[in-house]
C-alpha cells in the first residue's frame, strides 16, 4: 500500500499491520510462539474458546499484540490491558507500551494495526473474498447512498467485492472509535469507495468525535480484502503504512518445539 509522506508543517504517524495464518484445528509454529507471549492465566482462559479456529485466532491476536505493544523492550508479559465501555482494549501499563492498536480476525488470519502513538484513534478488520455476502444485509445495514452504490456493480463478482470493501471500512471505524456495532452501520457512509482513500461521510452529529479521519483499503494476503481507520486530532497529520508477515518476528527455526 502506498506511503503518504510527510509534508513541512505535518506530523507522521508510523502504523504498522501485521497479518498471520490461523490454523483450522491444531495449533501451528504461529499459536504456538503467541501463546509463548501471553501469561499463563491468559492463555488458560483461551481454552473457553471451544472451536479450534476461534481459539487459534483469540491466541494470535492476544499474543501478536503483546509482542508489537512491547517492542524489544517490554516483556510481553508484563503489558496489562483495560477495556473501553464496549470492549475496545488499551493498555493501562507500562507507559512505554501505550500505542493506539486494534486486533481483526476472520477464518484462516488474524490482523493487527499498531501505531507509534497513542494520541490516534485506530481500527481494523479484515475478511475472505469469498465469503458470501447478500444484497439483503445491505439494505439492511448500510447508508442509502453505499446501497444505491451498490446497485449499480452489475457484475456479481464485483458486487461481492465492493460489499466486502465497504464493510471493512465499516467495521474499522465503528472499531476505531470504540462503539463497535453499537453504533448503527446507517449512521455513516464511504464516498470514494474504489478510491485508494475513501472518504467518510457522518450522517449521525458528532459520530466522528472530532476527529479527522483517513481510511485506506489493502490486501494483506491473496484472498482477504482489510481495512484501517485512523482518527487524528489534526488534519496536519500524515501517516506511514507498513505491511508485515508475522513470520518474520516469531519463528525461531532452532526451536525444536516449533519444528
Amino acid at each position: 500500500m502506498p506511503d503518504v509522506s510527510a509534508t513541512a508543517t505535518s506530523t507522521t504517524a508510523q502504523v504498522q499491520l501485521w497479518h498471520a495464518p490461523s490454523s483450522a484445528q491444531q495449533p501451528g509454529r504461529i499459536e504456538i510462539q503467541c501463546q509463548r507471549w501471553m501469561p499463563a492465566a491468559e492463555v488458560q482462559a483461551a481454552q473457553r474458546f471451544r472451536r479450534p479456529t476461534t481459539r487459534h485466532q483469540h491466541i494470535i491476536g492476544r499474543g501478536m499484540s503483546r509482542r508489537l505493544l512491547g517492542g524489544d523492550g517490554v516483556d510481553p508479559h508484563a503489558i496489562e490491558f483495560h477495556w473501553l465501555p464496549h470492549g475496545k482494549p488499551e493498555v493501562r501499563r507500562p507507559d512505554e507500551a501505550k500505542q493506539a492498536f486494534n486486533v481483526a480476525h476472520t477464518d484462516g488470519l488474524v490482523l493487527c494495526g499498531i501505531a507509534d502513538t497513542d494520541d490516534i484513534l485506530l481500527g481494523v478488520d479484515v475478511e475472505p473474498l469469498d465469503r458470501k455476502t447478500d444484497a439483503k444485509l445491505a439494505v439492511r445495514y448500510f447508508s442509502a447512498p453505499e446501497v444505491e452504490y451498490l446497485s449499480r456493480c452489475g457484475d456479481p463478482i464485483r458486487r461481492q467485492q465492493t460489499f466486502l470493501r465497504i464493510w471493512t471500512l465499516k467495521e474499522s471505524f465503528i472499531k476505531a472509535i470504540g462503539t463497535g456495532l453499537h453504533t448503527p452501520l446507517g449512521h455513516f457512509a464511504f464516498e470514494k469507495i474504489d478510491d485508494d482513500q475513501p472518504e467518510l461521510r457522518v450522517l449521525q452529529p458528532g459520530l466522528d468525535q472530532g476527529r479527522y479521519w483517513t481510511f485506506r483499503c489493502f490486501s494483506p494476503r491473496p484472498g482477504y480484502i482489510a481495512s484501517v481507520a485512523i482518527g487524528a486530532s489534526a488534519d496536519t497529520l500524515r501517516c506511514n503504512y507498513l505491511l508485515q508477515r508475522l513470520e518474520t518476528l516469531c519463528i525461531d527455526t532452532d526451536d525444536p518445539d516449533l519444528d
